[in-house]
């Protein structure tokens, strides 16, 4: 047999194995699980009826169940301390009106992501670093009766039309928002429902916090600071949980007050905490009987050129939303910052010509050309980290390319 033909690449650790994201919990507790099934058996599952009416109801509805369980807890497990029914009462409330054995993961200030891939596999993301989580729920049923429950608390509809979604809780906790991604079972090859929740801190992150959590240091910080002021336009790329919108949200603070900002996202990441010329905007479906209405991030970039912005900000650019950047903010003397998945920053234009190409028959290299003419910041993101900083110099018109000057790599 010949010989492979094939220069081997630098060694790299090659990983096989998963860290466990260790949490401790009420419902781990084998003693008051016992307790705990017994409560749920007799008032959870033969009610579910009456569960489904209380979790969208009124907060009558909600003391009525809650009673019934302290009823329960009173009349056939008297002879338990009232402190323990006081926990089982909370686990209750947990599991009918809450994120039940997830609720660890939404308190972990370190985690940013959580996925439940089925009742018994359930991972997350924590400073950067993936794990699994010693975390599941009780079975493939109990997991599915609160996936079904929070989805009507949410007010997400069981139809065809919501099989994959998302929505943003703002409510449940005071120190995140968190966006949720809703994954029917019979768009997931295992049959399981699959829930993503993301969550955005309600106050951003520090400077500080960054600069521990190795995302920046000061000189970036200092960068970052003289570009926005001089009017340097940013894009941010990376892979999905990179910490993109995390730095995006903190440059949006910086950019002058006496500047006007048009922030368009599809659910509620970017936010400020004090500019007083900034409006947001996010997508959304409006139904009426059988008549529906998008409003896309195409929609509102069209209607910001109404108006007297001088600072476009798109959450993230995954579609033709992306030719506004070309072709009328950057042409009418706007800046643009906004996000986009990508595996380098030199890619990133790339990737943001592509998505204008979807509604454009202009050419790559016209485009390219097009974001040459203002000044524009690169920054690559990886693990929480900023990994690559560039600006775009010029455009080569004999190359047909773009020229990069390298501000910043990070070495491996």
């Amino acid at each position: 047999m010949p010989e492979l033909n094939y220069i081997p690449s630098a060694p790299k650790e090659h990983i096989l194995h998963s860290e466990i994201y260790e949490v401790k919990s009420n419902y781990q507790n084998e003693e008051l699980m016992n307790l705990y099934k017994r409560l749920k058996g007799n008032v959870i599952d033969i009610n579910k009826s009456s569960i489904a009416k209380s979790v969208q109801g009124t907060e009558q509805d909600f003391l009525a169940l809650m009673g019934r369980a302290k009823r329960y807890l009173n009349e056939y497990l008297q002879d338990l301390d009232e402190e323990v029914k006081k926990t089982l009462l909370d686990m209750f409330q947990s599991a009918v009106f809450g994120y039940y054995i997830l609720t660890p993961l939404i308190d972990a200030e370190d985690v940013s992501d959580i996925k439940v891939l089925a009742w018994n596999h359930i991972v997350c993301k924590s400073n950067g670093n993936r794990y699994k989580t010693n975390l599941s729920f009780i079975s493939e049923q109990d997991y599915n009766d609160w996936y079904n429950r929070l989805r009507r608390i949410h007010r997400i509809k069981g139809d065809i039309h919501n099989a994959a979604t998302y929505c943003t809780d703002r409510k449940t906790t005071d120190a995140f928002y968190m966006r949720i991604d809703w994954q029917d079972r019979k768009l997931v090859s295992s049959d399981a429902y699959n829930i993503h929740i993301r969550k955005i801190p309600t106050d951003k992150y520090s400077w500080e916090y960054l600069k521990q959590a190795r995302m920046v240091n000061d000189e970036m910080i200092e960068y970052f600071r003289d570009r926005i002021v001089n009017g340097y336009a940013f894009l941010v790329s990376g892979q999905g949980g990179s910490g993109k919108t995390s730095l995006l949200n903190k440059l949006l603070d910086w950019i002058p007050y006496n500047q006007s900002v048009l922030v368009s996202q599809e659910s509620d990441e970017l936010y400020s905490e004090g500019h007083p010329q900034m409006q947001f905007e996010h997508t959304m479906t409006l139904s009426h009987g059988e008549e529906k209405a998008e409003y896309s991030l195409e929609d509102e970039l069209r209607l910001g050129l109404l108006q007297d912005i001088d600072n476009f900000v798109i959450g993230e650019i995954k579609g033709a939303e992306a030719l506004y950047v070309f072709t009328t903010a950057l042409n009418t003397g706007a800046r643009f910052l906004g996000t986009i998945h990508s595996n380098d920053a030199v890619s990133s234009v790339t990737r943001l010509a592509q998505c204008a190409r979807y509604k454009s028959d202009y050419p790559m290299e016209t485009l390219e050309e097009m974001i040459s003419s203002i000044p524009f910041v690169l920054i690559h993101m990886d693990h929480f980290s900023v990994k690559e900083i560039l600006e775009i110099k010029d455009f080569d018109y004999d190359l047909k390319r773009l020229n990069f000057n390298i501000v910043y790599k990070k070495s491996n």
